[in-house]
């Protein structure tokens, strides 16, 4: 199984998000914020080996060279995508997003 790595980027958009969670009202307390952050992250690292992946639009070079990405339907409404570069031994998650982000981007 093949290691999985956050960029820098992806961590401080992670903390971020739980805080912009809370204050648009998706979650009350940022307790629940947290958690949900966290079953994305765990949900990323336990499974991407095993998800199918797809080669990045060139919108997202930005983020890295080759880049592939493959979901995860968090909810009905909200996909979560993860921009990668793959290695023999290691994913390095370059960008995380979600259709709400994104999803004008992947449809090109």
């Amino acid at each position: 199984m093949k290691k999985v790595i956050y960029s820098r980027l992806v961590e401080i958009f992670l903390l971020d998000s739980i805080t912009q969670l809370v204050e648009r009202g998706y979650f009350s307390e940022e307790e629940y914020a947290v958690i949900y952050i966290r079953e994305l992250i765990t949900y990323f690292s336990l499974n991407l080996n095993n998800l199918v992946s797809y080669e990045a639009p060139s919108y997202f070079n930005r983020y890295g060279d080759h880049l592939q990405y493959a979901m995860f339907n968090k909810s009905a409404r909200t996909t979560w995508y993860a921009f990668f570069e793959e290695t023999d031994t290691e994913f390095h998650i370059k960008y995380l997003g979600n259709n709400h982000l994104i999803g004008q981007y992947l449809n090109q």
